[in-house]
């Protein structure tokens, strides 16, 4: 029988080619984007989609209660929805910090708080959460988006352990750098004001990073690794997908000198260390 599959966040990138893919391999599908839908709704892909807005738990129990209705249980749940945010932390509000703690870190939360009564009372299950190498490896004004990831990860660890007794398996899936346009398309408030002291190095940063980007993975790989998961009779708590280079950083940070590893990352995302920044603010006019 095929498994029923839950995804957030479809509306593009990894969450649309996955949900595609999955319905082509004749997995039953669903999946959730934050625009209005009316209900439940076919779509050309081959799967469901409907709204769920994972700041919302009512919102979250009404669209999973209406999956449980339709197709009478979850089987996966591939927590995808997230979003980006790139800033200077020293710039960044606590109001947009939360936002992105709440759709990339407490929204998954509460998704798996509404489909694990079904999971444990049926003794089965998988929860695949969607984290990032920048989950483990933080990424220079990508400062609060690792965070959510760091924390992400954390909770799903812990998930892991508390499941395991029910027989309900956690991975953390660690997308390298895929083609998604998701850094452009990213809730950003970059420092365009070239009185800052951070205005160069940012803009160094943000383009290497979205130059990798660019370079980077086709979702579809990010789709059949999620594919490969839920075949896996007992599956690893990690997987990165990514490049041979990604997947070998995070293994190298933990090999090598914190301080050594740090000027690494610095050197890849155009951070001059070796002459101090000058803050315009305090030069003479």
């Amino acid at each position: 029988m095929s498994p029923v599959v839950l995804i957030t966040g479809v509306t593009s990138g990894i969450g649309r080619a996955t949900a595609a893919y999955l319905a082509s391999r004749q997995m039953q599908v669903f999946g959730t984007v934050p625009e209005p839908v009316d209900g439940l709704q076919q779509h050309p892909g081959g799967y469901h989609i409907m709204t769920m807005d994972v700041r919302d738990d009512a919102a979250v129990r009404q669209a999973v209660g209406a999956i449980m209705a339709r197709a009478g249980h979850v089987d996966v749940l591939v927590n995808n929805a997230g979003v980006g945010f790139n800033a200077p932390l020293e710039e960044t509000s606590i109001e947009d910090a939360r936002r992105v703690f709440e759709i990339n870190t407490f929204g998954p939360l509460r998704v798996i708080q509404a489909v694990l009564p079904s999971m444990r009372q049926r003794g089965r299950g998988l929860i695949i959460n969607t984290s990032s190498i920048g989950g483990q490896i933080a990424i220079p004004f990508d400062g609060v988006y690792s965070a959510s990831k760091f924390a992400l990860e954390g909770l799903s660890e812990a998930l892991s352990l508390e499941l395991f007794p029910f027989g309900i398996k956690v991975v953390i899936l660690e997308p390298g750098n895929i083609n998604t346009s998701m850094i452009l398309r990213s809730s950003t408030k970059r420092c365009h004001d070239e009185k800052s002291p951070y205005f160069q190095f940012h803009e160094n940063a943000y383009a290497a990073a979205v130059a990798n980007e660019r370079e980077g993975s086709s979702p579809l790989m990010i789709a059949r690794k999620i594919e490969a998961i839920i075949a896996e009779r007992k599956p690893a708590l990690r997987y990165v997908g990514g490049t041979l280079i990604e997947r070998l950083m995070i293994p190298v940070k933990h090999l090598l000198p914190g301080r050594l590893f740090e000027r690494l990352v610095a050197r890849e995302y155009r951070l001059d260390s070796t002459q101090r920044a000058k803050d315009p603010a305090l030069e003479p006019s």
